[in-house]
């Protein structure tokens, strides 16, 4: 009977320990997902870059 008494007791404690006895106000959600940033606009091409391993080409101006 005292193994009853004690398990009826603990659950009755677990029981009354799982109600909320305060409710508080709704705070903010802190888990939403932020603003998306900006959409970078990847169809324009940019220039090529300039060969730098290719010699010079020869002044053919008269000087």
């Amino acid at each position: 009977m005292k193994k009853f008494f004690a398990i009826a007791f603990i659950a009755a404690t677990m029981v009354a320990c799982n109600n909320s006895g305060e409710k508080k106000e709704e705070t903010k959600d802190t888990t939403a997902a932020p603003a998306p940033a900006p959409v970078q606009d990847t169809t324009v091409t940019p220039a090529p870059a300039q060969d730098t391993t290719a010699a010079p080409a020869a002044d053919t101006t008269k000087k």
